[in-house]
């Protein structure tokens, strides 16, 4: 992070043609929420290898790659109060149209689909004991590995207080609000 709060990635050798990244903190949040990823360097990584179709925006509606996502996401978090697992006892993932809408994205950002066997590994590790099983939904950080200051980044209590702060931020402006009558 920079003195402006900025995210600067910078990688020899460059990923998808590019030595650098720079983007804001909120940006991961967002990734991780939309594209179902497991942890921050996950999100780091799909940031460095993502290249979105521009061929799928439409003019006319403002429709792009992101907008299912951002749909089945606030869908998601309406219907939360009833407190419903997608996830069925053998692991199965039931119909679930978050998981098809962030695969739509995950295609349209030229990143792998998530199957239904990884993301049902994928919830379990995230919910296990704490194994030591890093959860990952797809996305291959072998591109994160040799970026300086990254790690002391991951594991600096102030920064994971600041992507937590991102985080809810980024799920408050997705949930419904109240009708003010």
């Amino acid at each position: 992070m920079d003195e402006n709060g900025l995210c600067i990635i910078r990688c020899d050798p460059p990923v998808n043609g590019s030595d650098s990244f720079v983007f804001q903190p909120d940006v991961i949040a967002s990734w991780k929420a939309l594209l179902g990823l497991a942890s921050t360097r996950e999100a780091i990584a799909a940031i460095m290898q993502g290249r979105e179709d521009t061929s799928r925006y439409d003019p006319k509606t403002g429709r792009g790659v992101w907008t299912g996502a951002f749909e089945a996401l606030e869908s998601a978090l309406a219907d939360s109060a009833t407190d419903v697992s997608m996830l069925a006892s053998d692991g199965e993932i039931l119909d679930d149209p978050l998981t098809a809408a962030r695969n739509k994205t995950r295609e349209g950002m030229s990143l792998p689909v998530m199957s239904n066997e990884t993301d049902a590994r994928m919830r379990a590790a995230l919910t296990s004991d704490g194994s030591g099983v890093e959860a990952s939904s797809g996305i291959d950080v072998a591109c994160t590995q040799d970026v300086d200051g990254l790690d002391d980044f991951l594991s600096d209590e102030s920064s994971q207080a600041m992507l937590d702060e991102c985080e809810e931020r980024f799920f408050e402006s997705l949930m419904p609000r109240q009708s003010q009558r």
